[in-house]
C-alpha cells in the first residue's frame, strides 16, 4: 500500500512539473482576429426548425458551425429526459440550396464507453470547432458518477465536414481525478492553430475558464476567467490586439449576465463584473468582433418563457436588447414554456447561425446576417 501511494504522489508531482514547463513555453498574446466581410447588403432573416418530429421525446443543448463552404452542421444531445441512459449526441447536415438531413446518433453512452474504455453514465453538451473546410472537432461532456458536477471533456474529430467521425477520446484537464470540468461556450483558434476551449466547474465552486487545447486533444494549459461560486458557461469573443471580452451565466440572486475582459489572448482577466443585461441563471451566446456584438439570452430574471437578441457597439460595455426571438406563457395544461440554450455562430462570410432548445422537443434555427442586424430600431 505504502509503495503505491508513493507512486501515485510521484506520478501526480509529475504531472504536474509537466505541466508547469509545457505552462510556460505557451504563448497566449496572438490570436486570430475574425472580421468577415460582409456578402450582402440586403437584410436576411429566416426562423425554422432542424426537425418538425424528432426521433426522442427530449433534446437539449444544441451546437452549430459551417463545413465546407456554406454547408452547416448541428449537434444536440437527446432522450427520454435529460440525463437518462437512452441520451446520444444526434447531428443533421445543410446544404447550402438543401433542407435539413434526417437527424441521426453521431454518438451515444456505448460508443464512448468503448473508445475510453469507462463507464459512462450520461452526456450531453456538445460544442463545435470547425476549419472551414472538411476538420470539425466536437468537445462534449460525459459523466462516469453523479450529476453534470462530475463530468469530464471528450473530443471526436471529423475529417469529412461531420459525415464520419474518429474515435473518442477523453481530455486530462486537472491533474487530480480529473472531474467538474464542463463545456457550453463556442470554441475558437489561436494563430498557432491551437483551439481556445471556455469550460467551466460546478463542484466544490462555480467558476469559469479558458483552457487551451492541440488539435488531438492535448491539454497544453488553461487560465481562470473567474473564481467564486456563480459564474458558468463562458461565451467568449475577440476583440482584436489580443483583447477578449466574455460574457457569463450567473448562478447567484443578482440574476444578471457576468462580463469579465481577457488581455494577452486570454493569459490574463479583469475582475468580473455585471452587466444590465437580466439572467435567469441560464446559457447565454455571443458572437461578433470589436465593431459590434450580439447576445442571445432569456430576457427575464427568472424562468426561461422568452429569448432576445440584444446589441452592443461598445466592445460589450452597453447593450440594447434589439429582438424579441421568443416569448409564450403556459399551455393549456399550466407547463411553463422552454426557450434556452442559445449557440450563436458568425460563418466566415459575416453571417449569423443560431440555434437553440425550443421547448424540449425542437432545436430552431435562425438565420440573419449584419445587414438585418444593422437595421434593427
Amino acid at each position: 500500500m505504502r509503495s503505491l501511494l508513493f507512486f501515485s504522489a510521484v506520478a501526480t508531482l509529475a504531472i504536474i512539473a509537466i505541466w508547469q514547463f509545457w505552462s510556460g513555453r505557451i504563448d497566449w498574446s496572438v490570436m486570430i482576429d475574425e472580421i468577415p466581410v460582409e456578402a450582402a447588403q440586403v437584410p436576411k432573416f429566416s426562423k425554422s426548425f432542424i426537425f418538425e418530429q424528432g426521433a426522442v421525446a427530449s433534446v437539449h443543448a444544441s451546437a452549430i458551425v459551417s463545413v465546407s463552404g456554406n454547408k452547416l452542421l448541428a449537434v444536440w444531445y437527446g432522450g427520454s429526459r435529460e440525463g437518462s441512459g437512452d441520451v446520444a449526441i444526434y447531428s443533421s447536415r445543410k446544404g447550402a440550396e438543401s433542407d435539413w438531413s434526417k437527424p441521426g446518433v453521431l454518438i451515444n453512452r456505448a460508443k464512448l464507453a468503448q473508445d475510453t474504455d469507462r463507464h459512462i453514465k450520461k452526456l450531453g453538451n456538445p460544442v463545435l470547432l470547425s476549419d472551414g473546410g472538411k476538420n470539425v472537432w466536437m468537445f462534449f461532456v460525459s459523466t462516469s458518477i453523479g450529476g453534470w458536477s462530475t463530468s469530464a471533456i471528450n473530443l471526436v474529430i471529423s475529417h469529412d465536414a461531420g459525415q464520419t467521425w474518429g474515435r473518442a477520446k477523453r481530455l486530462i484537464t486537472s491533474p487530480f481525478l480529473n472531474l467538474s470540468t464542463l463545456v457550453k461556450g463556442r470554441p475558437f483558434f489561436y494563430q498557432d492553430g491551437t483551439i481556445g476551449l471556455p469550460a467551466y466547474h460546478e463542484l466544490a465552486g462555480k467558476f469559469a475558464e479558458l483552457i487551451r487545447v492541440s488539435q488531438d486533444g492535448a491539454v497544453l494549459d488553461k487560465t481562470r476567467i473567474t473564481h467564486g461560486r456563480y459564474t458558468l458557461q463562458p461565451s467568449i469573443v475577440s476583440l482584436g490586439g489580443g483583447r477578449l471580452i466574455a460574457l457569463m451565466r450567473n448562478a447567484n440572486t443578482t440574476r444578471n449576465i457576468v462580463r469579465a475582459y481577457g488581455k494577452q489572448g486570454g493569459k490574463a482577466w479583469s475582475k468580473p463584473t455585471y452587466t444590465d443585461l437580466p439572467n435567469p441563471n441560464s446559457a447565454i451566446s455571443m458572437a461578433g468582433d470589436k465593431d459590434i456584438l450580439a447576445v442571445v439570452y432569456n430576457d427575464l430574471k427568472h424562468d426561461r418563457n422568452q429569448l432576445a437578441l440584444a446589441v452592443s457597439r461598445d466592445k460589450g460595455l452597453s447593450w440594447n436588447k434589439r429582438f424579441q426571438l421568443e416569448s409564450s406563457g403556459p399551455d393549456e395544461a399550466g407547463n411553463k414554456s422552454e426557450f434556452s440554450y442559445p449557440y450563436l455562430y458568425r460563418a466566415k462570410n459575416g453571417e449569423f447561425n443560431l440555434v437553440y432548445t425550443w421547448q424540449r422537443k425542437r432545436i430552431a434555427y435562425v438565420h440573419f446576417n449584419r445587414a438585418w442586424l444593422e437595421q434593427l430600431p
